[in-house]
């Protein structure tokens, strides 16, 4: 096993940095491992493991292998905070943490370690983060289509959830949410039924209630 001489630690540039927000991934720091023949052992890592790694260097020469497991250790550590931190903003699903720790550069095994650690201590669960997502898309006005549409698209099968639908949906709330979206929208001069039936459906409507609203809205102006 190769003996390492030297340690060095590269971060992303700054216009690097800022141009990976319009990226899938972030930017990488590099940690490189280098022997005394100058040969090195090129890791990429988050910035944050990066700068952690630069606070607490360990003593060289050292076995390659030590390192290694120390820089991995390290990754895993800094993944677990980042979960943390996300969930302390707010709630998310699982696959959701697992897509932006990903996006951060952290390795497969620290995600999944961070996540079963946040589900075993209920930080991370998805249960709950489905009633707090339903809740708050139907204060936007979100018909029923459209969360269920989120919900799968961020891994979760709304038909698994505790008492859903009928703990969160009834066609008379349905249809109050979707008459009070259309008192706030002025009604077409052509084609107002199919006009106004089409924003309902977009917002995620059923055919049946964007129907009655449109309708009604439409009654209630002539």
């Amino acid at each position: 096993m190769p003996r390492i001489a030297d340690i060095a630690i590269e971060l992303p540039q700054r216009a690097e940095s800022l141009a990976a927000q319009y990226r899938s991934k972030k930017p990488l720091a590099t940690v490189r491992f280098i022997e005394p023949s100058g040969v090195d052992h090129a890791y990429s890592v988050p910035p944050r493991v990066a700068r952690a790694a630069r606070k607490e260097l360990p003593d060289v020469p050292c076995e390659l292998h030590e390192l290694s497991e120390w820089l991995l250790g390290l990754d895993e550590q800094i993944c677990y905070a980042a979960t943390l931190e996300m969930l302390a903003r707010r709630d998310h699903a699982e696959r959701e943490v697992e897509q932006k720790l990903a996006r951060s550069g952290f390795r497969r095994a620290s995600i999944e370690s961070a996540i079963a650690q946040a589900r075993q201590h209920r930080f991370l669960n998805n249960e709950r983060f489905c009633e707090y997502f339903i809740r708050e898309r139907l204060q936007r006005g979100w018909g029923r289509r459209k969360i269920e549409l989120e919900l799968r698209r961020k891994g979760i099968d709304p038909t698994t959830i505790a008492g859903y639908p009928e703990s969160y949906f009834s066609h008379e709330d349905d249809l109050q949410r979707a008459r009070a979206l259309l008192e706030r929208k002025r009604i077409p001069e052509r084609d107002p039924y199919p006009k106004l039936m089409r924003f309902l459906m977009g917002k995620g409507f059923e055919y049946a209630i964007a129907s009655q609203a449109a309708r009604d809205r439409i009654d209630a102006d002539s």
